[in-house]
């Protein structure tokens, strides 16, 4: 009889633990991130504001630190691939941010980059848990990138 407890608590403990732990794959990376290039501040405020508006990011915020800035985006919420549905996600929703910080001795310039964080609902949970970037993301982060850094790149050569 009391093995037999101790089977059934050993039991419902690893199957706590199993799903707990199914939501995201160890070792799977859950943010995204590129380097844009490099501007001033001026230019990374106003260059990534009109290149967040042309491709339809609404941006949430922007804080100004002392070596830099950072530019927050609402929350977006593409279509779930056959893939993500297959894992057991039914609602996923990522979050990109446009990040400047100063670059040592570089007179006034800063580096920017961009980085996405990607979030899911598994079942009937309400959570949100860190998930996988999937490819469809990563496209059009990395073609809001490549848009930004042809701007910067401009902008440096008008001078």
């Amino acid at each position: 009889m009391m093995l037999t407890k101790k089977i059934s608590a050993t039991l419902l403990i690893s199957a706590l633990v199993w799903i707990g732990c199914s939501g995201v794959p160890s070792g799977a990376i859950t943010e995204y991130r590129t380097t844009v290039g490099t501007a001033t501040i001026d230019d990374f405020n106003m260059l990534s504001n009109k290149i967040l508006n042309r491709h339809r990011y609404l941006v949430d915020r922007t804080l100004d630190r002392g070596m830099g800035a950072i530019i927050e985006c609402k929350y977006e919420y593409p279509g779930i691939s056959n893939e993500e549905a297959l894992k057991g996600i039914r609602e996923i929703r990522y979050i990109l941010t446009v990040e400047a910080r100063a670059k040592g001795g570089a007179g006034g310039m800063f580096s920017v980059r961009a980085i996405t964080r990607s979030y899911g609902r598994f079942g009937m949970s309400e959570d949100w848990v860190d998930i996988p970037i999937n490819d469809e993301t990563k496209r059009r982060v990395k073609l809001f990138a490549t848009d930004l850094k042809t701007e910067f790149e401009n902008k440096i050569r008008s001078f």
